[in-house]
């Protein structure tokens, strides 16, 4: 059922909704094109679940147009029903909807016991258009053509660089996109790359070793020749699996000689995480980190019209802020403007399970 007024619209949640059964967020009885008719991707509105809270949240399209952790109105245009969710998360979980179904069943969530419906759900306006900036950012495009970056070398096309923060010695740590990984087409540059710079121990963040082996021209390859660990990370920061996976890789850096490059698949979260924490324990500021990883979005984005564009300062702004969200959710600290940034990362590490000496012997590995 759907009913709307001016700015706000009534419904319910559905009870067998396709988003709450397999990834355990609560979804909404409106075709996104009906809610479209009354909010716009970028509108911040208030969902009220009756029963269950008020919700102030933003209208995306992309799970990724929120940063880790926050909640999201997911709208995308053609699909019959709203998704209300968490980047990263379990809503319906977290509201004591649903809960992890038993081993067997074809979802991975279940409804639980006692819980009724109908349950009703009102839409309503909070601030028009009060997530225009930040949703810019996942407005940016980029593509697969080098020649659509004139301005680029070919290092830069590849996000290959030697990270230079505080701290850290001349040409021992760097980072890139997948050296090996064929489908955004920048591998033989960061590969070609990574011969010049003298890579060594190559961090893979994003593939397991039969996965990357069975990439196309892996056996050519000059990293195919190299000390490489490979860890299949998610992109959830504060699992267990990646918290184990990130004191693994950094433990390969401690057994092995640099230079050391580490990747994901673009180089830019899994890879962004790991060099930030990295750049911290080193005594980088926070600027600088935010800096450094920015600059992956410079050499990805804005291409109009074939050719790259310079990012707008204020979306520049809001990239420079998802790295700080990122270590804050992973640090368990609100505000890192306020901590001693080196301790924080030395006692993210420890949380991690590397010990003291560990964390001294990467130091040592990496230090000027």
């Amino acid at each position: 059922m759907l009913t709307s007024s001016a700015q706000k619209l009534e419904t319910t949640l559905l009870p067998d909704g396709p988003d709450m059964l397999k990834y355990g967020n609560p979804d909404l009885g409106i075709e996104a094109d009906e809610m479209l008719k009354t909010f716009e991707l970028g509108d911040i509105v208030t969902v009220t679940v009756e029963g269950y809270g008020a919700y102030e949240v933003p209208v995306c399209s992309n799970y990724d147009d929120v940063f880790m952790g926050e909640k999201l109105l997911r709208t995308v245009s053609g699909k019959p029903n709203l998704c209300l969710a968490i980047n990263y998360g379990q809503l319906g979980v977290e509201m004591g909807i649903v809960e992890t179904a038993p081993e067997g069943p074809d979802y991975r969530y279940q409804v639980k016991e006692g819980i009724e419906f109908p349950i009703n759900v009102t839409i309503e306006m909070k601030e028009k258009g009060g997530y225009v900036d930040r949703l810019a950012l996942g407005l940016l495009n980029r593509t697969d053509v080098k020649e659509d970056y004139p301005e680029l070398t070919d290092a830069e096309f590849a996000n290959f660089r030697e990270i230079t923060t505080s701290g850290i010695a001349p040409k021992t740590l760097y980072r890139a996109s997948n050296p090996v990984k064929p489908d955004i087409g920048r591998e033989k540059y960061a590969d070609k790359a990574s011969e010049e710079a003298g890579i060594k121990t190559f961090i893979n963040m994003s593939d397991s070793e039969s996965v990357a082996k069975a990439y196309e021209g892996f056996e050519e390859s000059y990293y195919s020749t190299q000390n490489v660990i490979y860890l299949a990370l998610p992109v959830t920061f504060t699992s267990p699996e990646f918290r184990d996976g990130l004191a693994e890789g950094m433990r390969f850096i401690i057994a092995n000689e640099g230079p050391y490059l580490v990747h994901c698949a673009e180089g830019k979260d899994r890879a962004g995480l790991m060099s930030a924490v990295l750049e911290a324990l080193m005594g980088a500021s926070l600027d600088e980190i935010q800096e450094d990883y920015a600059k992956t979005y410079v050499n990805y984005y804005d291409v109009q019209d074939g050719k790259q564009v310079p990012i707008r300062p204020e979306v520049l702004e809001t990239i420079r802020e998802i790295i700080v969200r990122n270590m804050s959710a992973s640090f368990g600290i609100e505000d890192l403007t306020t901590v001693d940034l080196q301790k924080a990362a030395e006692d993210y590490l420890l949380g991690i399970g590397l010990s003291a000496d560990e964390i001294t012997q990467l130091k040592a590995k990496l230090g000027i």
